[in-house]
């Protein structure tokens, strides 16, 4: 099957999307973007879950809300979101590795996308220039040396700068706040989780968040602590029922999560039931 998609995706060639919940964006293909993305099956659970929400209305997503994507890669999901769930409201999209920000600038481009800014910062805990590092595939970056290195000795670190969410939000230079966070900054969120308590108690958002690592798993715990919140998994589609514990325990913090206020949780049961 790649052997077949070879010879139909040329480098640097643009191609609409023809599966799934992106059908019909026009993404720019080269070697390093994989032909899940290009044919629509990318992060297909995630999706799942989101256009459930969407499909059900609920009025956390309203469609002159904020979004604030963190990581946001090639753009995949600040495009679903401009287009579906918020298409009178603003994305914001954090992305900090500097090839991968030139694709995420150039599919928004591609696309028309007029309600997406570009924030090129790392999202982390404090203000000012950050390790990031590179890795071998623009989903592995991270602030996460070992995470960004993986098999490899040693991931190439640069400096980039980084921002905290309630800097960004609720700083000297303010943006209307989020009502929707979606995480996935593979190792990342140790830091970033740190950096957004303000933005957190103001608006209390949803949160989509992927953990990669036992730290993160743990960062994530914390959140929910600190802000009382409930998380459901999208993994296997159930809730997490021992907040307190990580990974290995089965009903503990750990894969993709939604997050959401406990004071909400009922209406999200109502969604998902």
């Amino acid at each position: 099957m790649r052997g077949i998609l070879g010879l139909y995706y040329r480098e640097g060639h643009v191609y609409r999307v023809p599966f799934g919940p992106l059908r019909g964006l026009r993404l720019r293909y080269n070697s390093t973007i994989n032909y899940h993305a290009m044919l629509g099956l990318w992060e297909v659970a995630n999706f799942r879950v989101l256009t459930t929400l969407n499909r059900n209305g609920h009025p956390l997503v309203a469609p002159d809300a904020v979004v604030c994507d963190v990581g946001a890669n090639i753009g995949l999901f600040s495009l679903w979101f401009a287009r579906h769930y918020v298409p009178q409201g603003r994305v914001y999209a954090f992305e900090a590795a500097p090839q991968t920000l030139e694709k995420l600038r150039d599919h928004l481009s591609l696309n028309n996308a007029s309600n997406i800014e570009v924030v090129p910062f790392a999202c982390t805990d404090r203000i000012g220039p950050v390790e990031f590092f590179l890795g071998h595939h623009h989903h592995t970056s991270s602030l996460n040396a070992e995470w960004a290195g993986g098999d490899r000795v040693q991931a190439e670190k640069i400096s980039v700068p980084g921002m905290t969410l309630d800097e960004f939000f609720l700083g000297a230079q303010p943006h209307p706040c989020p009502h929707f966070i979606k995480m996935d900054i593979e190792g990342g969120g140790v830091f970033a989780l740190r950096g957004c308590d303000r933005v957190v108690a103001k608006t209390r958002p949803l949160f989509l968040i992927e953990s990669h690592t036992p730290d993160e798993d743990c960062a994530i715990r914390d959140l929910i602590r600190r802000h009382d919140y409930a998380a459901y998994r999208v993994d296997n589609n159930q809730w997490v029922t021992v907040p307190d514990q990580i990974h290995p325990h089965p009903h503990g913090v750990w894969g993709t999560l939604l997050l959401c206020p406990s004071e909400r949780r009922t209406g999200i049961d109502a969604v998902f039931a």
